[in-house]
C-alpha cells in the first residue's frame, strides 16, 4: 500500500489559549499516542488538508517526522472538527509498530451499483449497512478499503462479511454472518378498492355541502307541516 509523510513539530505548551493561538497561525494541535506514552505535537493545517485530499477517505499509514528527524509510523485515529466553522480543532495519531499486526477499521466500498441485477431488473433498493469494517493486519498489508461487489445480487439477497474478498494476511474481525449490503424489495403502495374510494369520497364531503342539504331537508319538513 502507499505510505504518506507529514512533518510535525513538538508542542511544549498545552491548554485552550495555546491551542487557539496555534489555530490562528495555521497550525493544528495534535497528540501522538505511542507504546504507553503520548506526545503533544502540531501539524500544518495546509499540509494536513493536502494529505487528506491525497488519501481520499481510505485507510492509510502516515509517517510523521519531527524537527529532530525522528519518525513514527501512524494511523490517523481521530479528527475533531469545530461545530460551527467545520475547521479542524484537534487530531489524534496512533503509532503502529512496523512488522507487528494491529487492529483498525477500513471503509467498505460498493462495486457494481449501476449494474446490480436486483436494482436494475426488479426495482430493488440497495441497503448498505456496514460502511466500515474492523480488520487486523501488519502495516505493510493494510488495505485502504475493502470492495463489496453487488453486481449479481438479486432482490432479497445479501453480502455478508464472510462473502467479502479474501485479502492476503488480512483478518476480518466482525461476525461472519453480519450483513454488509443487501437488496431490499421495492416499496409499493397498496391499491385501493372501489369501496375504499367511495368511503374516502364520502368522508371528504365538504361541511358546507352537508349544511346545505340539512337546510333543504328542514325546509321541506316545515312546508309539509304547514
Amino acid at each position: 500500500m502507499q505510505q504518506y509523510t507529514l512533518k510535525v513539530n513538538t508542542r511544549e505548551s498545552t491548554g485552550r489559549g495555546v491551542a487557539r493561538r496555534l489555530r490562528a497561525n495555521g497550525k493544528i494541535p495534535a497528540s501522538l499516542y505511542g507504546q504507553g506514552d503520548a506526545r503533544s505535537i502540531t501539524v500544518s493545517a495546509t499540509d494536513f488538508r493536502d494529505l487528506n485530499r491525497e488519501i481520499g477517505g481510505g485507510a492509510a499509514l502516515v509517517e510523521l517526522t519531527d524537527e529532530k528527524g525522528e519518525s513514527a509510523l501512524c494511523l490517523v485515529q481521530d479528527v475533531q472538527y469545530h461545530a460551527v466553522k467545520s475547521t479542524i480543532d484537534h487530531i489524534d495519531f496512533q503509532e503502529v509498530e512496523r512488522g507487528h499486526a494491529f487492529t483498525t477499521s477500513v471503509p467498505v466500498y460498493l462495486v457494481g451499483e449501476a449494474d446490480c441485477v436486483g436494482v436494475k431488473n426488479d426495482g430493488g433498493v440497495l441497503d448498505h449497512k456496514l460502511h466500515e469494517l474492523e480488520i487486523r493486519c501488519r502495516p505493510s498489508k493494510l488495505p485502504d478499503h475493502v470492495n463489496a461487489d453487488v453486481t449479481s445480487l438479486n432482490v432479497g439477497e445479501a453480502i455478508h462479511i464472510s462473502d467479502l474478498p479474501v485479502l492476503e494476511d488480512v483478518e476480518y474481525l466482525g461476525e461472519p454472518e453480519q450483513v454488509v449490503v443487501s437488496v431490499q424489495h421495492p416499496t409499493v403502495a397498496e391499491p385501493t378498492t372501489d369501496e375504499d374510494a367511495e368511503a374516502v369520497a364520502a368522508d371528504e364531503v365538504p361541511a358546507s355541502k352537508v349544511s346545505d342539504d340539512d337546510d333543504e331537508e328542514n325546509a321541506d319538513s316545515d312546508s309539509q307541516k304547514k
